[in-house]
């Protein structure tokens, strides 16, 4: 393995807030719904949806969902006349990824209104007591982030569950496009 490829895989392999990744397939987008929403009819531990416009919403049973527990959505795409290219994002559900997103701007309104409130203290000639709690929003913020990275750790092994569904259900080889094309 070369140093470029090992550079790739540790890259791949951080959390990220919403990963994603590609994959090609010899059927073609409608015989790919058509298998994921029979896949889906047969088995309860993946709960799903197929939409006719090529989108699929992936996420584990209500048993095994937390609130760390990931969502697939995968946009599946033609690909000249026989195959299909899905692109494909893990996620919160929508409910935690909105409060993920609100406590952020929580934090850069609370630094914002700091700063302003110290700035005004500051040129009043008073004690810019306010400056002082603008970190407070850099912890704020580093501790979302954290949550973001732990909750993926704890959401792994369902990660993994819900893309080996989707590459069973398709019940044929699948590729990786090349991460440089």
């Amino acid at each position: 393995m070369s140093e470029s490829d090992t550079l790739g895989a540790a890259v791949a392999a951080r959390p990220r807030p919403r990963p994603r990744f590609e994959l090609e397939s010899v059927l073609a987008r409608e015989e790919v719904l058509a298998r994921v929403k029979a896949r889906l009819r047969g088995q309860d531990a993946v709960r799903g949806l197929v939409l006719p416009h090529g989108r699929i919403e992936l996420t584990v049973s209500d048993h095994e969902r937390h609130i760390w527990s990931p969502q697939l959505t995968v946009d599946v795409e033609p690909e000249g006349e026989a195959s299909s290219r899905m692109r494909a994002r893990f996620g919160p559900h929508a409910h935690v990824w909105t409060m993920y997103v609100a406590l952020y701007g929580v934090s850069v309104m609370f630094a914002i209104g700091c700063a302003v409130y110290g700035a005004s203290q500051w040129t009043l000639g008073r004690e810019p007591w306010a400056l002082y709690l603008t970190p407070l929003a850099v912890v704020f913020s580093a501790l979302v982030f954290g949550a973001a990275w732990v909750g993926q750790g704890l959401g792994s092994d369902q990660m993994y569950a819900l893309r080996t569904f989707l590459e069973q259900a398709l019940e044929t080889e699948v590729e990786v496009p090349d991460a440089q094309g």
